[in-house]
């Protein structure tokens, strides 16, 4: 099974925009593609995203056999805001603070594939060029400034869930992206 999380800076985006031709290719290699949506900020905050997507990764285990699809191996995947999120769910597999209601469920995945995503919202390496993501996850997605919701900065970022029991993870990120460098991704590799 392909889980496909879309992007769009946790604002914009929808499950039918993105990611089709890969969803058409892996569907004819015999997998089983699933493309969801998530609630988009500015009315949803930190951790509403994730905690959609696990909940969509919940119905997949539970339901994807009816589909053909195997709920023993799930793959997800996913760019930009959509990346991170991936990183995320691969991340915190059975995690109760993000599976509200439903945390009996058995949310790990066999493999996480994120791409050109932002991986440290704490920037703690100075490399982020501009105040793009900085002023979106403070006005946005996190609703409060780093300076003084450091916690929830921490809690969002990938980089802060990294652990030796995590599945696989494919990196993809361009020489030339112009948001998010991929210097970050490189760093955490």
């Amino acid at each position: 099974v392909l889980l496909q999380i879309h992007g769009g800076a946790w604002l914009i985006g929808h499950k039918a925009q993105q990611a089709r031709p890969l969803m058409h290719y892996m569907a004819e290699r015999g997998f089983i593609c699933v493309s969801i949506n998530y609630r988009l900020s500015p009315r949803a905050r930190w951790p509403d995203h994730l905690i959609d997507v696990k909940h969509a990764l919940a119905w997949v285990k539970e339901h994807i056999a009816e589909y053909g699809g195997d709920p023993e191996f799930v793959v997800v995947t996913g760019g930009s805001a959509g990346g991170q999120l991936t990183a995320l769910v691969a991340l915190t597999a059975n995690d109760a603070r993000y599976q509200p209601g439903f945390e009996h469920i058995d949310t790990r995945v066999q493999g996480a594939i994120p791409f050109y995503a932002p991986y440290d919202f704490l920037d703690r390496e100075r490399m982020q060029r501009t105040m793009g993501l900085r002023l979106l996850l403070r006005w946005f997605v996190i609703g409060k400034s780093a300076r003084h919701a450091a916690a929830l900065y921490e809690e969002a970022s990938p980089l802060s869930h990294v652990h030796t029991e995590a599945p696989p993870f494919l990196v993809i990120h361009g020489s030339h992206d112009s948001l998010t460098p991929i210097e970050l991704s490189l760093i955490h590799i």
